[in-house]
């Protein structure tokens, strides 16, 4: 009969290697989301009071392990593989991680400090601030004192790791320091007489850009490195909730953190890394709201000339149907070749032909069929396709090993006239691919020089909704053209192979084997990883 410690330490051993790298760096993870210890907060004052987690640590299990467990997530410092009521290496990493970011002593065990931080026990009688005749606060000190100088220290765009928790541990004499350095004082990591008086002189905080009033059509969009308000706030929480670490929480300063974030997430959609919160990275997020009021426009023809966009009865990128057949054919005509022929799928081929004309007739290569265009080709206006009938598809498994994060990109410009056509899903390389749903293997794709896809692998259902994956660092064994798969067997390890700016899943679907629909909504019904 299996001893059940036994297994407990097994399934430990296969944890931990996969938590190491986060964990180590303060980095814990919960459901999808990477997210920063820094970034806990104190727990809400209605959480149950356990006096029972006192002085739990590894091995432990039970309803107060569940509770601790609990309460990590709940204050944002997730436990590797969720609530499982055991205490192993992933939940006491947790604790340390929590710890360390409190300024607490870091053992990985549960003490009276750790659970009233956490909010699980009445916090014990504040700790008297270190001697001191003039009662500076400093390392050790407790309370609303503390509280009022990290949110000072905090206007004064310093960062305080873990935010105002009314703790003076490590990350707050770090962040006295940093304060006292720049205003020319000794920094000695203590509250003194003169840094509080800095903190509360009228140039204690730095000038910064004006905040973007919230509530106005896309309030964040142009928000920088030094802006600050609740539109930053609104920022910090979407990106927080999407899985990207903020040290310092959704403190409403938009620091240097909060532009690294920016800019990762830029980076793993593939949108212009600018550091600034563009529309398009605002859509991402889902913090677009309204579109500001535009100038008037241009009569319809000139506008589509000026802007190279697709002019109205025309084919766009991913259209099937006579439209593109009409495209292909006068393209053919006009002696430019087209990959595929007239097949009436407009895919990267087709927009590689466009261009092609566009080039040979000093047109504007965007690859798309603009006014000027479509009158060079002599093609002439048609109606748009049929609409698609409403989708119904849902996935069979979640496509990737955790952890992961992922935005809606879906649509946004690509080079060569093309679109973006599925959801990116972040992940470390290497991390393990899954079948969305049981089919069969139809199409294999191998990178090489040029290769948009690099490796790549479309699994069908057989109604003929198709899924396609594609960059994968390899496929998995037995993976090959025809084979039948279950949903959520392997299939593939996620890489950068193609066009990819870094390790990530380029995932498609396809239903009734037709044009790719935005697969955010699907995905996010059954989660990504």
């Amino acid at each position: 009969m299996t001893n059940p410690s036994n297994a407990r330490t097994r399934r430990d051993r296969i944890r931990r290697t996969s938590a190491f790298v986060l964990l180590t760096a303060g980095l814990t993870v919960s459901g999808t989301a990477v997210v920063s210890a820094g970034s806990a907060t104190a727990a809400p004052a209605s959480a149950p009071q356990r006096s029972d987690v006192i002085g739990l640590k590894k091995g432990d299990s039970g309803e107060a392990v569940r509770a601790l467990q609990e309460a990590l997530v709940r204050v944002g410092v997730g436990v590797k593989y969720g609530v499982d009521s055991y205490f192993g290496s992933a939940t006491q990493a947790s604790v340390k991680a929590f710890q360390r970011y409190k300024g607490l002593a870091i053992t990985g065990v549960v003490d009276q400090a750790t659970a009233a931080a956490l909010g699980l026990v009445s916090p014990a009688p504040a700790a008297a601030a270190p001697a001191s005749s003039s009662g500076v606060l400093a390392r050790g000190s407790t309370g609303a004192g503390v509280t009022q100088l990290q949110q000072g220290l905090i206007a004064a765009g310093i960062s305080v790791a873990g935010g105002a928790d009314g703790i003076f541990g490590a990350a707050t004499e770090q962040a006295v320091k940093t304060f006292q350095r720049a205003k020319g004082i000794a920094a000695t990591g203590t509250a003194d007489a003169a840094t509080v008086a800095a903190l509360g002189s009228s140039g204690a905080a730095p000038a910064a850009p004006p905040a973007v009033a919230p509530g106005t059509a896309s309030a964040v969009v142009g928000l920088q490195l030094g802006s600050s308000g609740p539109a930053v706030v609104s920022l910090q929480q979407a990106l927080i909730s999407m899985g990207w670490p903020l040290t310092k929480g959704a403190d409403g300063v938009f620091g240097a953190n909060t532009r690294s974030a920016v800019l990762h997430l830029q980076r793993a959609n593939s949108i212009q890394q600018t550091g600034t919160v563009t529309q398009a990275t605002a859509k991402i997020l889902g913090l677009t709201g309204a579109a500001p009021a535009a100038p008037a426009a241009p009569a319809p023809a000139v506008a589509a000339a000026a802007s190279g966009a697709t002019a109205a009865g025309f084919a766009i990128y991913d259209e099937r149907g006579a439209r593109v057949v009409a495209l292909q054919q006068a393209l053919l005509n006009a002696g430019i070749a087209v990959p595929g022929g007239a097949d009436g799928a407009f895919g990267a081929g087709t927009a590689g032909a466009v261009m092609a004309f566009q080039r040979a007739k000093g047109l504007a290569v965007t690859g798309k069929v603009d006014a000027n265009t479509a009158a060079a080709l002599g093609l002439s206006a048609q109606n748009a396709p049929a609409a698609a009938a409403a989708v119904n598809i849902q996935l069979e498994a979640k496509p990737v090993q955790g952890p992961c994060y992922y935005g809606d990109s879906w649509a946004a410009a690509r080079g060569a006239g093309r679109v973006h056509l599925g959801v990116d899903i972040v992940a470390a390389e290497g991390s393990q691919l899954y079948a969305v749903a049981t089919g069969k293997v139809i199409q294999l794709y191998t990178d090489a020089p040029g290769s948009l896809s690099g490796n790549g692998v479309k699994i069908a259902r057989p109604d003929g909704t198709y899924f396609f994956y594609a960059h994968l660092s390899a496929l998995a064994p037995g993976i090959a053209l025809g084979t039948q798969v279950t949903a959520g067997q392997l299939i593939g390890y996620v890489g950068h192979t193609g066009n990819a700016a870094g390790p990530h899943l380029h995932l498609e679907v396809h239903p009734g084997g037709g044009s790719a629909v935005t697969p955010y909504s699907i995905v996010t019904a059954t989660g990504a990883c």
